[in-house]
């Protein structure tokens, strides 16, 4: 199963995706670079990794501010973040623009439009749900930023969607 995070090094904000791919072989991608490499997790947090005859150990240390990411004597501290849900929530607090008038709200995640909330035509109050996606066998409302006309609704429940389909768009 495909892992994404996001991993906070100081100020900047990198992703990273993980992959298995067979026994322990994994596609890994850290921001613009991907590579396939071995892994093999010798205890909780601590990973050995051959990358093209070259093998590092690696340790998530954890620390009261995050983990520190240990390699040799070199030391790393760091956010790591579920991408999946850092999406759901920077959606949910409005943070990617999601209900500003004559934008769309958009999926956070993927999964299955269980209930909608709204319709054309009514008006919508900031903060207000407009739909309940289930992803993991989760139920996430989503709501409205600022409110506004519900323009049109381009999903109907039951439907699955993707990570930035469209859901609602206010005028």
């Amino acid at each position: 199963m495909r892992r994404e995070f996001v991993a906070i090094v100081g100020t900047e904000e990198i992703s990273i995706s993980a992959e298995p791919e067979s026994g322990e072989r994994w596609s890994v991608t850290i921001g613009e670079c991907s590579r396939e490499v071995d892994a093999t997790e010798l205890r909780p947090g601590v990973w050995s990794i051959l990358d093209e005859g070259r093998s590092y150990l690696v340790d998530l240390d954890q620390r009261r501010r995050g983990k520190a990411i240990i390699h040799g004597t070199v030391e790393v501290e760091t956010v790591l973040e579920d991408a999946r849900r850092r999406r759901l929530a920077h959606a949910v607090s409005g943070h990617r623009g999601a209900g500003q008038r004559g934008e769309e709200i958009i999926a956070p995640i993927a999964g299955k439009v269980v209930k909608l909330a709204v319709e054309a035509g009514q008006t919508v109050e900031p903060g207000h749900s407009v739909a309940v996606l289930e992803a993991m066998k989760m139920e996430n409302e989503i709501k409205a930023e600022r409110g506004g006309t519900v323009k049109a609704v381009h999903v109907s429940p039951g439907q699955s969607v993707e990570t930035g389909d469209r859901l609602v768009t206010l005028a």
